[in-house]
């Protein structure tokens, strides 16, 4: 499941691999649709290098890109961000719009918490999604992630406020 460098994690369907320079143009279109701003914690208008300036700060091991295996096209993102003194990582993620509802987005985070859990060693990752998000409620909860708690009216963006769902998975509790 996990290459030999552990940069890159190989599913059924998809290759999670570092992101490159030329995933830009993909990553800059995606994340400059408004319905990306709406589910995501991103800035809408998305800067016009934003994609471009993300790609070079990237980290391998913890800044994936979702490849489809069969075609090598790029369709997503997904990150580790570490919490190193709590042994505790979050997962972000994000699949482009023509990709979403066939099952890639919980491939992807099933992967990565496996990875997070037996290379990297965390003893929790959580995970967060905005209320007005059933679909990515469901790839949580799909991808074995249990359901912790609600913040409401959390975060405005775009034009409105969205209440904040938590959702969390235990190594010890870890089935994969």
């Amino acid at each position: 499941m996990f290459a030999d460098d552990q940069a890159r994690i190989e599913t059924d369907r998809l290759l999670l691999r570092p992101f490159e320079p030329a995933d830009a143009a993909m990553v800059q279109r995606e994340l400059s649709r408004v319905e990306m701003a709406r589910m995501l914690a991103i800035p809408h208008p998305y800067p016009e290098d934003g994609a471009t300036t993300w790609i070079a700060t990237s980290r391998p091991g913890r800044d994936f890109a979702i490849v489809l295996r069969e075609t090598h096209d790029v369709i997503g993102g997904i990150s580790v961000i570490e919490y190193e003194k709590h042994r505790r990582a979050a997962l972000a993620y994000w699949v482009a719009i023509d990709f979403w509802g066939r099952g890639y987005a919980t491939e992807a985070v099933r992967a990565v918490i496996e990875y997070a859990f037996r290379a990297l060693g965390f003893t929790r990752v959580h995970a967060e999604c905005h209320g007005d998000n059933p679909a990515s409620q469901r790839v949580l909860e799909k991808a074995g992630m249990t359901f912790e708690g609600r913040l409401r009216q959390h975060s405005f963006r775009v034009d409105r406020f969205a209440d904040k769902l938590l959702f969390g998975a235990l190594r010890d509790e870890w089935t994969g």
